[in-house]
């Protein structure tokens, strides 16, 4: 048995005791996955990105349906964090720098890595955004890592290498409070800024998630304080049947990573689609959407609720648990999420409290 599968035998009761504490449920949304069948492939599972809570929910998940081995690509700013970083290497997160993510030398390096651990049946939890998306919105994927699937590919035609698009959608994340931090640590912490102000940026950029994650591991947090997760997914697609690797080879190309560039532009071209298509919408999505275009009172919000809806049906948006709500209901629970973020107040009418809470949720929409 791999050391990275049992490291995650070892503390499973404590990641169900986990979970279990401060999340109300957990819905894994999908047809069903042979791990046993799909594991004697190459195989990635490419993920939208929210929070760090993603690494080890999906994973976990995965590893409960049976796949075994699991690496995930998970930031730097994530693996250099002490006690946290070491713990989540011991569980197969593999480094991915965030200051040399654009550099084409270690691009290539990377991919070289990743396909090494595709070719020993190793499956990849793989986060094509590049990083959490800090806005709320849906980010442009990165063909950098995703480039390994089709480098794989290309090393040998006639063997599928499988792709399974992955969306998380969370009611409450313990990052969001710090995003703004974050962002403010990642404007002072460049190169070119004068050492001081890199010291200070990386205080507040690691400190940020410090402060978010450690009344969890410190067991400080409120019991079910981030409420219901779903993460849908699709059946698993061989990137041979997404696009024609040997085809598009660009056979003038200085190397083989740029020679199937178009390849891997396609390939997040259908990644991207999926995930917009997968997302789900929650009902404070549609609540902070609707509070931001000015409707302050519950019963606003309720007469917008069914033609908002199907305006996002129309354009296959994720809509099947506010489909099933009654509009009083999908306000309901939109507002009590916002109210525990004290992103609200509610008197006469709705006010809001913190505007860049409400952009976040809205932003999905």
């Amino acid at each position: 048995m791999s050391s990275f599968h049992q490291a995650v035998c070892d503390v499973s009761g404590k990641i169900d005791l986990f979970f279990e504490k401060y999340y109300s449920s957990i819905n894994l949304c999908g047809p069903e996955l042979d791990a046993t069948h799909y594991q004697q492939y190459p195989l990635m599972f490419a993920c939208t990105h929210r929070s760090h809570i993603d690494y080890i929910l999906v994973g976990y998940e995965l590893h409960k349906k049976g796949f075994k081995n699991m690496r995930f690509a998970a930031g730097d700013n994530l693996t250099r964090l002490p006690y946290v970083g070491p713990r989540f290497t011991s569980f197969g997160a593999f480094a991915v720098s965030r200051d040399n993510g654009f550099e084409r030398n270690y691009v290539r390096k990377l991919c070289d890595s990743v396909i090494s651990m595709l070719d020993r049946g190793e499956p990849i939890i793989v986060f094509p955004e590049g990083g959490r998306s800090y806005s709320g919105a849906m980010l442009d994927l990165k063909n950098g890592i995703l480039g390994a699937a089709v480098l794989a590919q290309a090393k040998d035609p006639d063997r599928d290498v499988f792709l399974v698009p992955v969306a998380v959608s969370y009611e409450l994340i313990p990052d969001l409070p710090y995003f703004d931090l974050l962002l403010k640590g990642k404007q002072l912490k460049k190169k070119n800024n004068p050492f001081v102000k890199r010291i200070m940026g990386s205080l507040f950029y690691f400190g940020a998630d410090l402060f978010a994650y450690l009344p969890l591991f410190l067991n400080k947090a409120r019991k079910k304080k981030f409420g219901n997760v779903y993460i849908d997914y699709k059946a698993p697609i061989s990137v041979r049947s997404i696009v024609d690797v040997q085809k598009n080879r660009n056979e003038n190309a200085r190397d083989d990573f740029s020679a199937h560039r178009f390849s891997m532009q396609q390939v997040s071209s259908y990644l991207q689609k999926e995930f917009f298509c997968l997302y789900r919408i929650l009902p404070v999505h549609l609540v902070s959407f609707l509070l931001k275009r000015g409707n302050d009172t519950a019963g606003k919000m309720e007469t917008q609720t069914e033609p908002l809806i199907e305006k996002l049906r129309e354009n296959n948006r994720n809509t099947e648990l506010v489909s099933k709500l009654e509009p009083a209901e999908i306000v309901k629970q939109g507002l009590d999420i916002l109210l525990k973020q004290n992103a609200i107040s509610i008197k006469k009418e709705i006010v809001i409290r913190k505007q860049f809470i409400i952009d976040y949720y809205s932003a999905a929409v």
